[in-house]
């Protein structure tokens, strides 16, 4: 088995992650960029097994999916994902996949996460990416249609036409776009009714960029509770800045790139 040190080092970070309360068995997925540019990611399955991973529980892909070394299942369905973030992003170095509780919360609304914390300004903006999966999924079940999936995931073409056919067109415009980006911090989003991804140059950050996603939602929420339902960004010093959650809007209505909750302004 090649890659032991690294594997290791990804038992590790999923353990701290499910540690933190941000991995939990509805889903999930790490990935590291290997020194020789294949990919080590997690497998399917390791959520129902509650997490408890070991060194065997990884796969090792070459960038378009193929299987350079197998030593437990096949990759998730995600995997066409991970594979689409390290090509867009040259700087990528890891990704961290979870279903954490309260980004999954704004995700499940379609809205962006905002900035509400110092160390969430670093991402910019952490926009939800919108696909109608339901329909996806049924109309290929229905219909199948030919798909280029990897050869090292789960064989789920009704999963993998979202990222495919919806997810990657919009990864291109909002993630790939930002590529420059990647030289000073990592990048962060949302999957509508489904999770947050963070990506960065080495796991370390990725793993931590994760962690503040989801405390900035986390405090967004809280402070919702005290302000009856306004998020402020920068209550003290961008008042003009807050935007109501309630604000009637469906997930179709929102921007996948930015909202009143995203804004930046140039230091």
């Amino acid at each position: 088995m090649r890659h032991e040190t690294e594997r290791q080092h990804l038992v590790t970070v999923l353990k701290e992650l499910k540690e933190w309360g941000v991995l939990n068995p509805a889903g999930g997925a790490v990935s590291m960029r290997l020194a020789d540019g294949n990919i080590l990611m997690s497998t399917t399955r390791l959520a129902f097994n509650r997490w408890h991973v070991t060194v065997n529980d990884f796969i090792v892909l070459d960038p378009d999916g193929q299987i350079i070394e197998r030593t437990a299942a096949l990759g998730a369905t995600g995997t066409p994902m991970h594979l689409d973030l390290y090509r867009m992003l040259p700087r990528a170095g890891a990704i961290v996949h979870t279903h954490a509780p309260y980004s999954l919360a704004f995700a499940s609304l379609g809205l962006p996460i905002p900035s509400v914390t110092n160390r969430a300004d670093t991402f910019g903006e952490i926009p939800c990416l919108h696909a109608d999966d339901q329909t996806v999924k049924a109309g290929v079940l229905d219909n199948p249609v030919p798909l280029e999936m990897p050869e090292g995931m789960v064989q789920r073409p009704d999963v993998a036409a979202v990222t495919l056919l919806h997810y990657r067109p919009q990864l291109e415009k909002l993630i790939a776009s930002r590529a420059q980006e990647m030289e000073r911090h990592g990048l962060g989003f949302t999957l509508y009714r489904h999770g947050a991804f963070t990506v960065g140059r080495q796991m370390e950050e990725t793993a931590d960029l994760m962690l503040r996603m989801e405390e900035s939602a986390q405090t967004a929420y809280l402070q919702a509770g005290l302000t009856n339902g306004t998020v402020y960004p920068n209550r003290l010093y961008r008042p003009q800045d807050r935007m109501r959650l309630s604000t009637g809007r469906t997930a179709t209505d929102t921007s996948p790139v930015s909202s009143d909750l995203t804004r930046r302004v140039s230091p």
